[in-house]
């Protein structure tokens, strides 16, 4: 009898914790459920859709009262779960506040597993690919470039927001995003010798920055953002350079204008940078630069993004500062935006000068030469005409004036013989 006693004894002691557990269950209820984006709206977790890890989760109150029992926040898996004592009737409160949602909350009374919050964000898709032929559609020859999309902005409570992802071998991707404001960042693939294409759409990225704002469309929550690449051509050049004044010697103190076209011949946007050989401080002066380049005085580039077929004209004055200088040389550095160049013969390479600074004073002259040339010796010996009352005149033919004398006598005397015997006839 005893040993009977001692055996029962035992076995209501050892099933006593078993029936004070299933004593509490009945006690307390379980609510619990699932916080994913629902980005079919349909209100139903379906394969694919993102679940809310980590979240505020929900908050339970007594109904009537409004006595709050207890904040329970999602897990990793996007799950909430809430042990509550039986017998008071239970509102469930949707705490999320960084999407929207269409189910605020439920009721409880009972355990239930199904108190599921389908939520509303913004849904970012697109695809990024390289497009060899740009028609803006993948083909199955076309490759995908390994590249991450990158999303940062802040959230609708002000908190900091980056993710990024990697296209599918579709070239699809797609980010769930929380409400707020955010821009999109395209990868990076000058390494790869990948550029943006230009843009097609209002849904392809800026090619020129590499960003595109995420701007829903009134309700709807799906934003595309396509972000193409192909292989760009890029092909920077120099040209119409001047130099004014524009001379083999120059004097220090002197100023002159350089002034040229750099040129975008590719098919890619880009900054494009110039090289002054030789031009370095010290040896010039700077004294005014077109406002649409930046940098030394040396090496500079353009401000802004030079596009296909454009190109900027670069106007500058300097001033020598000693004789160093021997040669004025602009070159435009190959390629464009860190694309490499095509074309290497047109840099500028043809306008390169060769020239000469002196000292103020020393400058070179090209002396005048006079050229004397004798007058010719002649063996004609011309007789010099005498004229009357020039002694030096006459005797500077070397002629003796008693001849001329002796003439003139004889004729005197013939013309008064002839005048005397005329007029004897008459008589």
């Amino acid at each position: 009898m005893k040993k009977f006693l001692v055996v029962t004894t035992t076995a209501a002691l050892a099933l006593l914790p078993a029936a004070t557990a299933a004593a509490a269950q009945d006690e307390t209820i379980t609510v619990e459920g699932l916080f994913f984006v629902d980005r079919n709206g349909d209100n139903v977790f379906n394969a694919g859709e993102t679940v809310r890890a980590n979240g505020p989760g929900v908050g339970v109150y007594t109904q009537g009262t409004n006595e709050l029992v207890g904040n329970f926040a999602t897990g990793p898996d996007g799950r909430y779960k809430a042990v509550l004592p039986k017998g008071p009737k239970y509102l469930v409160h949707n705490r999320e506040l960084d999407y929207s949602y269409t189910v605020p909350g439920y009721a409880a009374s009972e355990s239930r597993t199904d108190a599921d919050f389908p939520l509303r964000g913004i849904f970012l898709n697109g695809f990024t690919f390289v497009d060899a032929n740009d028609d803006g559609v993948k083909q199955d020859d076309e490759k995908t470039h390994g590249g991450k999309v990158t999303v940062v902005g802040k959230m609708a409570n002000g908190v900091d927001f980056n993710a990024e992802t990697e296209a599918a071998p579709n070239g699809a991707y797609l980010l769930d995003l929380p409400l707020g404001e955010y821009t999109v960042i395209a990868p990076d693939l000058k390494k790869k010798q990948l550029a943006l294409v230009k843009p097609k759409s209002d849904e392809d990225i800026d090619w020129l920055t590499g960003r595109q704002v995420v701007q829903r469309k009134t309700e709807d929550r799906n934003v595309r953002v396509d972000l193409r690449y192909f292989a760009p051509k890029a092909d920077s050049a120099l040209e119409g350079l001047t130099i004014t004044p524009s001379k083999d010697t120059y004097t220090v103190g002197e100023q002159f204008d350089l002034k040229f076209k750099v040129v975008n011949k590719g098919d890619v946007p880009g900054k494009i940078s110039v090289v002054l050989f030789q031009l370095a401080e010290g040896d010039v002066k700077l004294i005014s630069r077109s406002e649409n380049v930046t940098g030394r005085i040396e090496s500079f580039e353009s401000v802004g993004q030079i596009l296909p077929g454009e190109s900027i004209t670069v106007e500058m004055r300097f001033e020598f500062l000693n004789t160093d200088l021997g040669e004025i040389y602009a070159f435009v550095r190959p390629g464009v935006g860190g694309f490499t160049d095509v074309d290497t013969t047109n840099q500028g390479q043809e306008g390169r000068k060769v020239i000469k600074v002196v000292e103020k004073g020393a400058e070179t002259t090209t002396p005048t030469t006079t050229t004397t040339t004798p007058a010719p010796t002649s063996t004609t010996t011309t007789q010099a005409v005498a004229q009357a009352g020039n002694k030096s005149d006459l005797a500077s033919t070397g002629a003796s004036p008693l001849g001329f004398l002796a003439l003139g006598a004889l004729l005197l005397a013939a013309g008064t013989g002839a005048f005397f015997v005329a007029r004897r006839r008459r008589s």
